[in-house]
């Protein structure tokens, strides 16, 4: 049996009159579809506006209403949010989807992440900023939607091969999940379609309470409270920082998931490559402090760059390792990538500047090239990289067992423990105690 249309013409102002379904997801990755599907359209002919380019087609909100069981809902198409290619840090979309979070007066009845099966490697990444914007209350009241499956996979899920951060996370869910067929594969008609699109409807149908806009207040209030504070040093590297992976791509360290390979150095003039296997402090908003350093090749002025990290990280430098904030212009000496070798840069400028987001990125070597730069993953404590190595080894043995995460923290536990016990001993009470006091 088909699908009946149930939608109402679309609006790019929604008027929040009925529990929502908020549709998240980055750009292109087959939100409108989805919608279209849900309202009992073709997948690529409904009133939600597509494109087969996966170009992005919806700047704003757009809306329109589908009827289940009994009740009224808002379907509500987001812009195109927790895009890897873009930053996190434009709010100009974030301020539109707060804003209509803010007007439902009745709640959102489940929230829908959409995720391409061909793009589960930025998966991590996506949920965290995810949980970042809208909390982890939000987990009670999400469903995954998965996109661009086979017809294979598409008619039989049981045959969808999954991560397993992707099956943990689905665990914690309840297994609320469904596929969003490819409309270049299936018509509306088609068995697939509507079983999958019955069970979304369950799925959003099952929920007895709301995510509502206290929850989504409550997670904003705090954000802005810490703007709003005095800004602080994070021990980290601005997010937008870059790095090598194993397959050649340069990509932003925010991008970067546990498990992905990073140049970590140059051996015989070949790239070294390190697993990560802890983001080890992230956030995507804290206004932070960061020392900004610039630097040019000593025979080759027009080879030029910088790198933006927090004043106590550790960075490697006349022959050396120690705090950033001791680098001095046009004295020291960074160790620079160029041409597979790594060589001596001359500083040429340092200065304070304040950025939004903060990441710290572990590899098993304890070594990172952030922006071509060859830096320790290490930060707070005495410079002293196999020390601080080792005292982490319990951490790297732990990972080969269990995928570690922060537990809904934006510190991990054990760094943040060894922090405490590392100012109890230094008798220390800076603002670095004070945050994990």
């Amino acid at each position: 049996m088909a699908l009946i249309p149930t939608g109402i013409e679309s609006s790019t102002e929604p008027t929040i009159n009925h529990p929502a379904i908020l549709v998240i997801g980055r750009s292109g990755v087959g939100k409108s579809t989805l919608c279209n599907w849900l309202l009992g359209y073709e997948g690529n002919d409904g009133i939600f506006e597509t494109d087969s380019n996966q170009t992005k087609m919806n700047e704003g909100c757009v809306s329109s209403l589908l009827k289940i069981e009994n009740r009224w809902l808002n379907l509500i198409d987001t812009p195109g949010l927790f895009d890897p290619n873009e930053d996190f840090r434009n709010e100009k979309s974030i301020k539109k989807v707060a804003s209509i979070i803010r007007e439902c007066s009745y709640g959102v009845q489940a929230i829908i992440l959409v995720i391409d099966r061909h793009d589960l490697q930025s998966f991590d990444n996506t949920l965290r900023v995810v949980k970042s914007f809208l909390g982890d209350e939000s987990l009670e009241h999400m469903i995954i939607a998965f996109t661009y499956c086979t017809k294979g996979q598409t008619e039989n899920e049981g045959t969808l091969i999954l991560r397993k951060n992707m099956r943990n996370l689905l665990t914690t869910i309840r297994n609320r999940k469904f596929i969003s067929p490819n409309p270049d594969i299936f018509t509306i008609n088609d068995d697939a379609v509507i079983k999958n699109m019955n069970i979304a409807r369950r799925l959003i149908d099952e929920f007895s309470s709301a995510y509502t806009t206290e929850m989504f207040n409550r997670v904003r209030d705090a954000k802005d409270k810490v703007k709003q504070s005095e800004k602080e040093a994070g021990d980290c590297f601005d997010i937008s920082t870059k790095v090598i992976l194993e397959n050649g791509n340069i990509v932003k360290m925010m991008n970067v998931v546990i498990g992905d390979r990073v140049c970590v150095g140059v051996k015989k003039d070949k790239l070294e490559f390190s697993e990560v296997y802890l983001i080890a402090h992230y956030n995507i908003e804290r206004s932070t402090k960061f020392l900004e350093i610039e630097f040019s090749l000593e025979n080759e002025r027009e080879v030029s760059g910088d790198i933006c990290l927090t004043p106590d990280h550790h960075i490697f430098f006349n022959g050396a390792l120690d705090y950033a904030k001791n680098i001095i212009p046009n004295i020291s000496k960074i160790n620079v990538l160029h041409n597979n070798r790594m060589v001596p840069a001359n500083v040429t400028k340092v200065r304070t500047v304040y950025h939004d987001g903060f990441i710290a990125v572990f590899t098993r070597a304890g070594t990172i090239l952030a922006n071509n730069v060859l830096c320790s993953c290490y930060a707070l404590s005495p410079p002293y990289q196999e020390i601080n190595h080792a005292v982490l080894a319990p951490l790297r043995i732990a990972s080969y067992f269990k995928r570690l995460n922060n537990e809904g923290k934006e510190f991990n536990p054990y760094i943040e423990f060894l922090y405490k016990m590392y100012n109890r001993v230094n008798g220390r009470n800076t603002e670095t105690s004070k945050k994990f006091s």
